[in-house]
This record gives structure tokens, sequence and C-alpha cells, in this order.
């Protein structure tokens, strides 16, 4: 699991002091270093590196120092807990995002830096994941869009906006992030679109307005199929509007 450039900036524009933040899987910060004291000035001279840095970068294809994700964020102000469902950088608390978590947590800020993907029954996940915030919190996603078998799923805008759709979230940012190229911003949401560029991720990011029970939701292409009468359109529509 890696914290992107991009993904890393986005979660940055949102920190404040005294923010608690949780990242599932462990947020490897592969950003070149010069981005990272962009973002810390001069609080850099105090940023702490991970002792295995080395194998980290092996991992991920690039050669400078890992910064300690702990001491990145709270050098801002803010405290990072980690979730796994393994120990694999240290410290992490053990979960497994396939089951129902009735523990109560309340975060500022949720990271999913490309974990959703590798969970089979994903719908738990998510809904495990986007729990885990206090209302105003935000949730910030980086997954696979175009990726052979980097996981179990590959994820379009619409799951976002559709997840996002329900009562309680708002869903601010949606856009493909290609490999070696800019993001794409005005993609769409939830029509349908052809893509032939190279490897891509795909990055959202929501705002858990008020705390509701979670609703399955209908694909947006869909909704409109609804039968019109009948008990069991009725209940379609009260799952589509909740």
């Amino acid at each position: 699991m890696a914290l992107s450039s991009t993904l890393m900036q986005e979660v940055c524009k949102r920190l404040k002091p005294g923010m608690h933040v949780c990242s599932f899987g462990y947020p490897d910060l592969i950003a070149h270093p010069k981005e990272v004291e962009r973002i810390l000035g001069a609080k850099i001279y105090s940023l702490k590196y991970r002792d295995d840095s080395e194998a980290i970068g092996k991992w991920h294809g690039v050669t400078h120092k890992i910064p300690d994700a702990v001491s990145f964020f709270a050098l801002q102000g803010a405290t990072l807990d980690v979730y796994d469902v393994a120990e694999h950088r240290g410290g992490e608390i053990i979960c497994d995002l396939n089951y129902p978590d009735t523990t109560v947590k309340s975060y500022d800020v949720v990271l999913d830096v490309g974990t959703l993907e590798h969970c089979f029954n994903i719908a738990q996940a998510a809904i495990n994941m986007a729990g885990m915030l206090k209302a105003g919190g935000v949730i910030l996603h980086e997954n696979p869009f175009a990726m052979g078998n980097h996981g179990l799923y590959s994820m379009n805008p619409t799951w976002y906006a559709d997840f996002y759709g329900q009562r309680g979230f708002k869903l601010h940012d949606c856009w493909l992030v290609p490999k070696g190229a800019e993001p794409i911003k005005d993609i769409e949401r939830t029509k349908r679109f052809n893509y032939s560029g190279p490897e891509a991720n795909i990055i959202a990011v929501a705002e858990r307005l008020e705390i509701l029970p979670f609703a399955w939701q209908v694909q947006s292409k869909y909704k409109k199929m609804i039968p019109a009468a009948g008990v069991a359109g009725e209940k379609l529509r009260e799952v589509v509007n909740a």
C-alpha cells in the first residue's frame, strides 16, 4: 500500500492540527523528497525515516528514503492509526474488513491507500471504512481503474458516485490518475466512457455530512428502471432513495 504523490497532496490540503487520521494499509510515502519538503517546509529536518526504507523502496520501485508515516502526520499536528489484516510495517491495528465491525470509531480523515480492491467482500469493506468517519470527516480513496489483476476488483467512477450518493455523504472529487500523466478530472461519473490510456488509478474524495444508517445502492443507470408500482418497487425505491 502506498500514499502516492497525488493522494498525499489531497490529504495534506485537508489536514488541520488535532485531527485523527486512520489508514487502511500502511501508507508508504513514495512521493519524491522535494514534494514532501514542499508540504513540511522546515519541519522536514525533524522528519523520521523508516529503518526498512530500502526494502520498501524496492517494493515500490523507488530509490529515495521512505519517510515514517506516523512522523509525517505528527509534524502536521495529526495522529495516525493504521489498520491491516496483518502487521507488515509494525504497529498496525489488526482487522479484517470482510466482516462487519461493530466497534465505534471516529476519525476526521480515513485513507484507503489501495486496500478496498483486495477485499473479497468489497461492499462490507467499504461500509467498514466509511463507517469510521465522524460527521464532517472525509474519506480519500486511491484504487485501480485500469491495472490487470492488481487486485480482485477494478473500480469505476460510478461506484463512488453511487455509494457516496446515499444520504449522509457527498462525493466531492473523482478523477483518473494515469501512470506518468496528469490527473484527468473531467471524467464522467455515471455515464459510459472510453479509456485507452496507460495503467491508471482512480481517486475519490467524499465527506460524511451526518451519521445515518448505510443502504445498499442501485447503480445510477438502472434507477430509472425501478418499477412504478407494487411492493417490490416500493422497497427498491426505499433503497435507492436512502
